[in-house]
């Protein structure tokens, strides 16, 4: 009997289970089998940086002064010219307008005759330079819009200008 108790543990047990699985009223469910395990990812090339803009120019215009009644170019003013005239050359699709003043002393009208002399001047500079004519527009305001207020000598040299706007 000892050697048979072990026996029926051993397939009794089994057993039972088996039946109670087969007479439940229940449906059985059995389990999916497990996926397959994805295969691996392929590797994700590291993105490339995009380009850097190129960085932006200030154009390097500076006014240039001019003399008391004159509208002759002022040796100070050469090497500016030339570095406008350089400027442009390189960048083909920007214009200039070359806007001139004077100082206070004198009348609307005749300032405003100066002041396009020294536009003009400006101007042919540049164009004997190799800048098109048509990148470059002459205008005069005369003593209309001084760029410094006061009538000391320190003041009216600062109105006696050329200025250049880019567009």
């Amino acid at each position: 009997m000892k050697t048979l108790k072990p026996l029926l543990r051993t397939l009794m047990i089994p057993g039972m289970l088996c039946l109670g699985a087969c007479c439940s009223m229940e449906d059985v469910v059995v389990a999916p089998p497990a996926p397959a395990p994805a295969p691996a990812p392929a590797p994700v090339p590291a993105p490339t940086p995009a380009p850097k803009p190129a960085p932006v120019v200030a154009p390097p215009i500076s006014d240039i002064y001019f003399d008391f009644d004159k509208s002759l170019i002022r040796r100070d003013a050469v090497s500016r010219l030339e570095i406008i005239a350089g400027w442009m050359k390189n960048n083909p699709t920007k214009s200039v307008v070359i806007e001139a003043h004077s100082d206070e002393k004198g009348t609307s009208k005749y300032n405003r005759a100066l002041g396009q002399r020294r536009a003009n001047a400006a101007r042919d500079y540049l164009v004997k330079h190799g800048v098109k004519a048509s990148r470059v527009k002459a205008v005069s305001y005369g003593k209309e819009k001084p760029f410094v207020t006061g009538s000391n000598d320190k003041a009216l040299a600062q109105n006696r200008r050329v200025h250049f706007v880019v567009e």
